[in-house]
C-alpha cells in the first residue's frame, strides 16, 4: 500500500477549507449609514446596488418615504413577496417569534425585475434597511416629525 503525498493531502484539505469558506454566506452586522430625515424624508445615501450578474446597476441616495407611504396607504408592490412574512433566517435582526417582521420591495431604477432592496418592518415599527437582499442590513431610526413632538 502506497503512503499519502503529505504536500498533497495538506492541499487538498486547505483546498477544502477555501471551498467551505467561499461557501459561506457573506453576512455583516446591521451598521449605520448616512441617513437624513427631514419632515417625512428617509435617505440613505451612497447605496451601490448590484444586479444579478454581480455588476453595479445603480448607485446614488434612496429615499425610503416613497415605500414606507405606499405601505402606510395599503398598497402593495406586484412581487408575490411584498408585504410577506420575513423570517430572519439569517439572524442578522433581533431574534422575535414568526410573524414579527415584514418584508416590503423597494424598486431600484434600471433593474426591470424587483431588484434586491427591501424594507423590513417590525410589528412595532422597527425599520431595517437591505441594498443587497438580506446580506447586509441596516437600522433605520426615523425622527417624530414636528406634530408628534
Amino acid at each position: 500500500m502506497k503512503k499519502p503525498n503529505l504536500l498533497r493531502t495538506v492541499a487538498a484539505i486547505a483546498l477544502l477549507v477555501a471551498i467551505a469558506w467561499l461557501a459561506l454566506p457573506e453576512q455583516q452586522v446591521s451598521t449605520p449609514a448616512s441617513i437624513e430625515s427631514s419632515g417625512n424624508e428617509l435617505l440613505i445615501e451612497q447605496v451601490s446596488i448590484r444586479d444579478l450578474d454581480g455588476r453595479i446597476a445603480w448607485q446614488g441616495t434612496v429615499d425610503l418615504a416613497p415605500t414606507l407611504e405606499r405601505i402606510e396607504q395599503g398598497r402593495s408592490d406586484p412581487h408575490r413577496g411584498d408585504g410577506g412574512v420575513f423570517e430572519n433566517r439569517e439572524r442578522m435582526l433581533p431574534s422575535r417569534p414568526s410573524g414579527y417582521y415584514r418584508k416590503y420591495v423597494i424598486r431600484t431604477p434600471g433593474i426591470r425585475h424587483a431588484g434586491p432592496q427591501r424594507l423590513i418592518v417590525g410589528r412595532n415599527g422597527e425599520l431595517w434597511y437591505t441594498p443587497d437582499h438580506y446580506r447586509s442590513f441596516i437600522q433605520i431610526h426615523r425622527q417624530p416629525d414636528h406634530d408628534e413632538r
